[in-house]
């Protein structure tokens, strides 16, 4: 019986054992991609990420069965093809990623598909030419061939051809070739004296990636500029090359090995003198912080590289707690629609660029986190533009409600797009398009009168804080969360402490049914990993973690439980959960010889539909005083499930889980 539920720990990622002869094995791979792909089915979470989820649903719903075994394996093919490895799926909606027995990794399971396609297929000429950045950076950025270029991309005859012979989409807009590569005419200044933080190292090596070195130099500059304001010796990485994220995603595993070794020598060296690496392109920060350590998971160099590489914010960020940074902005940048990209996010960094933006004068910013659709290579392929642009109609809006002075993305081909989504959707704008790099350098280098003097500040007045309604029962507030820093020294022995507790809330109804109730130590421990784990420390971002998870906590009158409903078998948990349709409504609880109270079920979402219920709902029992009464004073206290495919009834006799219980609840 499966006993673990997969909601309150860290997803954490295993290694990619890419070498196994087996990891090739299509009939291996097609039995994982049937188990996966049916508890996807059975949970239908991730349906609004990308088109990956609902192509694989509607598969199963056009298919003659309605189910996954209704439909034909060679259209699984049809689902990789439409994932682009963004991770969002991963890391913020699947319930049953790794530490959950289920292990589901959607995306490392869609690289090992498209890795055995390479394997078995090769990849075709667009597909190789544009996954070869510096190849085609190395030919392209030179002076007369870059205007040369630039110039066909724009034509629409020539864009026609590439459309219908190389399948490079004719409306996409592609990013321009400098002339000036950022390598050749970047100005260092090492002078500084290195000033190490108790966050931050004191001095950067710059990994400058192909984009900026070969598309927009400019971003380069503009963090060089930077870190120059705030006397930070910069060097440049001696040699480099692609980080190999497009090789990545094409499932060219062996080329993503030829890259790094051609890569690490030069980075492990910076690593080991002490210097953080900054990468502008939040692909390529991910190449080398996760993707890298779980490709080789034994090379000590590629591990020391990883926990050396930064994204440019987060060090920025990391300098202002450590006192380092400067904020003598002189220029407002006014109305900003600020782009979190997907490459970003999944560095579990929290929202840095919007933190450091936040602290120019003068500056209102829209933030908008979720996909823009382009990813890479992906959207720009003939055959998956029109996808790409109906993922980011959701972000284009966003960004163009606020009618914003600029529109901002760490991701600078995600900027482009959302720039070219607006102007296909919403007309012209006044907005431009700008790095947020070279917002800031603009915020720290341009005079301007002294207006606007005052820092944007979190407003932390009593309306910021979560409703009393929901806290009656708990501690948790602002002030009673640890620090980062003070919870990482307590965080094992304290996870101890909560997973033994958790055993006096867990009540099996039957064998495929668990309930768990959730209480101040649950939710405390959940708030403080989330923080831990997303590294959130802004005052806005921590009370946002109390308003989602404090409701979770009961008020004195009810319980509030997790249900799960877990069939281990693929086929069986599949006709089992289209039989149990409205089962959440029929769990219930009952003290004494009082009528049984009925759960109030998934009050944030719907979890079912008319052809299965989800395998996961969240109840509440209102409880009166009367019952609570006769509880405390040794009542009986069964709980149990009535509905017409699932029947199961339990007395709580077990001393500790009746008092754990008892602990939750008040006579008001």
């Amino acid at each position: 019986m499966a006993t673990r539920e997969g909601s309150l720990e860290a997803p954490k990622r295993h290694p990619i054992d890419w070498k196994n002869p087996d990891f090739y094995d299509e009939t291996q791979l097609t039995q994982e991609m049937q188990r996966v792909f049916d508890i996807c089915h059975g949970c239908r979470r991730c349906v609004n990420l990308c088109t990956a989820f609902p192509r694989l649903f509607d598969l199963i719903d056009e298919g003659k069965t309605g189910e996954l075994d209704g439909v034909d394996k060679i259209q699984y093919w049809e689902v990789v093809d439409r994932c682009y490895l963004c991770d969002m799926c991963f890391m913020t909606k699947c319930p049953y990623v790794p530490p959950h027995e289920w292990n589901i990794d959607f995306p490392h399971l869609m690289l090992r598909a498209k890795a055995v396609n390479f394997n078995d297929k090769g990849a075709g000429f667009r597909d190789k030419l544009l996954s070869d950045t510096d190849l085609m950076g190395k030919l392209a950025a030179h002076p007369g061939v870059a205007q040369t270029v630039n110039a066909v991309n724009k034509n629409p005859l020539a864009r026609k051809w590439m459309d219908s012979a190389l399948g490079i989409h004719a409306d996409r807009k592609l990013p321009e070739y400098t002339a000036t590569k950022f390598r050749s005419t970047a100005k260092l200044n090492a002078s500084f004296t290195v000033r190490n933080g108790a966050r931050s190292p004191g001095k950067v090596a710059i990994y400058a990636t192909c984009y900026i070195n070969f598309n927009e130099p400019g971003i380069g500059h503009d963090l060089l500029n930077i870190l120059e304001h705030n006397e930070i010796p910069a060097y440049l990485v001696e040699k480099e090359a692609c980080c190999g994220m497009p090789k990545l995603e094409l499932g060219d595993l062996k080329a993503v090995e030829k890259l790094k070794n051609q890569n690490i020598p030069y980075l492990h060296r910076l690593a080991q003198e002490g210097y953080a690496i900054l990468t502008a392109v939040p692909s390529c920060t991910l190449m080398y912080k996760q993707e890298l350590p779980l490709l080789f998971p034994d090379d000590e160099a590629v591990l020391a590289v990883a926990a050396a590489m930064f994204d440019p914010f987060e060090y920025l960020s990391l300098r202002n707690q450590d006192n380092l940074l400067k904020t003598d902005f002189k220029k407002p940048l006014g109305n900003v629609a600020y782009h979190i990209p997907c490459h970003q996010r999944v560095q579990n960094i929290g929202k840095k660029t919007r933190d450091v933006l936040q602290l120019v004068p003068g500056t209102t910013l829209n933030t908008v986190e979720r996909c823009s659709g382009h990813d890479g290579t992906w959207g720009v392929k003939s055959e998956h533009f029109d996808e790409s642009m109906k993922i980011g109609r959701p972000v284009f809006k966003q960004m163009a409600s606020s009618n914003p002075d600029y529109i901002s993305s760490d991701c600078a081909i995600a900027a482009r797009h959302i720039e070219q989504g607006i102007s296909s959707s919403h007309g012209s704008s006044k907005a431009k398009k700008l790095h947020p790099l070279t917002l800031l350098w603009m915020a720290y280098g341009i005079d301007l009168s002294s207006e606007l003097t005052a820092t944007r500040r979190v407003d932390l007045t009593l309306s910021n804080k979560p409703d009393s309604s929901h806290n009656l029962m708990t501690s948790i507030n602002r002030d009673s969360l640890m620090t980062l820093e003070a919870y990482a020294k307590i965080r094992k022995e304290f996870r101890s402490q909560v997973m033994n507790h958790k055993k006096t809330r867990k009540i099996h109804l039957g064998e495929n049914i668990t309930l768990i109730f959730e209480d101040e130590m649950t939710v405390r421990y959940q708030i403080q990993e989330m923080l831990h784990v997303e590294r959130i420390f802004q005052e806005d971002d921590i009370i946002h973690e109390l308003h989602t998870y404090v409701p979770l906590i009961p008020d004195g009158h009810n319980w509030k439980a997790t249900m799960m409903i877990e069939y281990p078998d693929p086929d069986v948990r599949a006709a089992r959960l289209a039989e149990l349709i409205g089962i959440e409504d029929r769990v219930w609880v009952r003290i004494g010889d009082f009528p049984p109270v009925y759960a109030i079920s998934d009050e944030d979402l719907d979890r079912e539909n008319s052809e299965k219920t989800s395998s996961v709902h969240f109840l509440r029992f209102e409880l009166n005083s009367d019952m609570i009464k006769a509880l405390q004073q040794g009542a009986s206290l069964h709980m149990g499930v009535d509905h017409p495919a699932y029947q199961a009834t339990v007395e709580i006799t077990e001393t500790s889980k009746r008092s754990s219980l008892l602990k939750d609840l008040t006579v008001s």
